[in-house]
């Protein structure tokens, strides 16, 4: 799209902003303008270079090195000294999605929109809600955790909710690959910062709320309304909620949200969407599930682990009917969903029992995976896990009483230690576990606590790896490092002579 043209979009769409064009704007404005980004190393001829004013840094020290890596335009919300049209806004980072949504023939009004949020189950949810859609014939793109998918190609994740400039990139090549429907994370922190400005949802699930981000948001109340803000702000058109209200503020949620919402659950019966767990084995669960449509209860065997996870399953199911996929298709679909990455990730290692991967990484997450294990393990229950640096420390000590009162054995290791020091991390896991236990272990190394972790797993016991899930990389004082928590467990395999199953 040529800048005038995008320029003219603007001035209808309301956004409040000023335009200053250098002396030969009248040729600069026709430039053709392919992409916004947010990060100057993006920046290339034919894209406008947002100056978003971030916790760390300021945009606009960069608008120069995007300027001289080909910047056609610049977004940003104070007059810079460059000889470059600028499009001059408040609060850039919030206003950017929408101009990137103008650019981009505003791709979310092509896609039926789907977006989850809550502490836990998010990426578990949105999964299935695509293996769903897809196994009823909608192409469906998806960003969160793991990665992001237009349809066709699949990148890894810099955040669970993208910037606002990259959401609509990606948004506009899922309409482009020909995608029906679009499912998305949506994380407490990009409802503030208002990344997902520009897009408007048909669809909205919520999950739970637990401890967690309280260094971002001070307290619970603030980290509910933050959630909040996705049914309050960001829905359209004959918009619906599905609210799990086994959890207190899903309760909460639901009656604020009235005749908008359907409830899901597995402790009130009056829930609209309602399973029962008949049996459960390493491999599933036998559930039986009850909807408004059905006259009798639906059995049907999912291969999953965890009551949490079946919270997800109903979740994902009950948008999924109120959209029109039928219940036939609808569980087919969950049949087929396929393990998703470092969420219950599990690892048959004979003579070595069972490796579980899982990104639980509060309280609550890890809480749920614990006890979900414990009632299949037939041996000895061991976990390996950490707490990221740099992020809320009061959950740390709870973790770690979590760990030592629900497991048989406990190695404290290393997460995402940031800028802090991983010793000093470990020390306050530590407070936790001695309440229950004397036996846990400190291996700030991480690779080596897993590998003592596998090397004292026998047939019958499991072993938990939990708080960085997928996550391809360990951050460090210095930066990132390359770490897969799977990668590590096959080395270990391979050392040791043994088969993956």
């Amino acid at each position: 799209m040529r800048l005038d043209k995008l320029l003219e979009k603007l001035e209808m769409s309301g956004l409040e902003h000023t335009l200053l064009l250098p002396e030969n704007g009248g040729a600069e404005v026709r430039t053709e303008i392919t992409r916004l980004v947010s990060d100057s190393r993006k920046a290339g001829h034919g894209s406008i270079f947002a100056c978003v004013i971030g916790e760390h840094s300021d945009g606009h020290d960069y608008a120069e090195k995007a300027y001289r890596s080909g910047a056609a335009a610049l977004l940003c919300e104070r007059r810079l000294d460059l000889p470059i049209p600028q499009i001059i806004s408040k609060d850039i980072r919030r206003n950017m999605g929408v101009v990137a949504s103008l650019l981009y023939d505003e791709p979310a009004k092509k896609l039926k929109m789907i977006a989850l949020t809550g502490t836990n189950g998010k990426t578990t949810s949105t999964f299935m809600t695509k293996s769903i859609l897809e196994n009823s014939g909608i192409k469906t793109g998806l960003l969160g955790t793991v990665y992001y998918d237009d349809g066709d190609t699949a990148e890894d994740a810099e955040h669970t909710t993208p910037e606002g400039s990259d959401l609509q990139l990606w948004l506009y090549r899922m309409a482009e690959n020909g995608c029906g429907a679009c499912v998305m994370e949506t994380s407490s922190h990009a409802l503030v910062q208002g990344r997902l400005d520009g897009v408007l949802f048909d669809r909205g699930g919520f999950t739970n709320l637990t401890v967690d981000h309280l260094d971002f948001h001070k307290d619970m109340e603030s980290y509910y309304r933050a959630k909040k803000m996705l049914f309050e702000r960001y829905m359209r058109n004959d918009w619906l909620a599905a609210v799990n209200i086994d959890d207190s503020y899903g309760r909460r949620l639901y009656g604020e949200l009235g005749g908008r919402a359907v409830s899901y659950g597995t402790k009130d019966r009056s829930s609209d969407f309602f399973a029962v767990i008949k049996g459960t084995s390493a491999e599933g669960m036998d559930v039986e599930i009850r909807t408004p449509d059905s006259k009798t209860p639906v059995a049907t065997r999912l291969p999953l682990l965890g009551e949490y996870n079946i919270l997800n399953a109903l979740q994902a199911f009950s948008l999924c009917r109120s959209l029109g996929v039928g219940e036939e298709a609808a569980l087919e679909g969950l049949l087929r969903m396929k393990q998703v990455p470092g969420r219950l990730e599990r690892y048959l290692i004979p003579g070595s029992g069972i490796c579980v991967i899982d990104f639980a990484h509060s309280p609550d997450g890890l809480e749920k995976v614990l006890t979900t294990l414990r009632s299949v393990c037939r041996g000895r229950l061991a976990v390996v896990f950490g707490a990221g640096g740099d992020r809320d420390r009061t959950k740390r000590p709870i973790m770690g009483e979590i760990a030592a009162r629900l497991a048989d054995s406990v190695i404290i290791t290393s997460d995402n230690p940031r800028s802090e020091d991983p010793e000093l991390i470990v020390s306050e896991i530590e407070i936790g576990a001695r309440k229950h236990s004397q036996e846990y272990k400190r291996i700030v190394d991480r690779k080596a606590a897993i590998f003592e972790g596998l090397k004292n797993s026998g047939p019958d016991d499991i072993l938990l790896i939990a708080g960085k899930g997928p996550e391809p990389y360990q951050i460090l004082k210095d930066g990132p490092i390359p770490f897969l928590d799977k990668n590590v467990v096959l080395e270990w395999c391979r050392e040791n002579g043994k088969e993956v199953i």
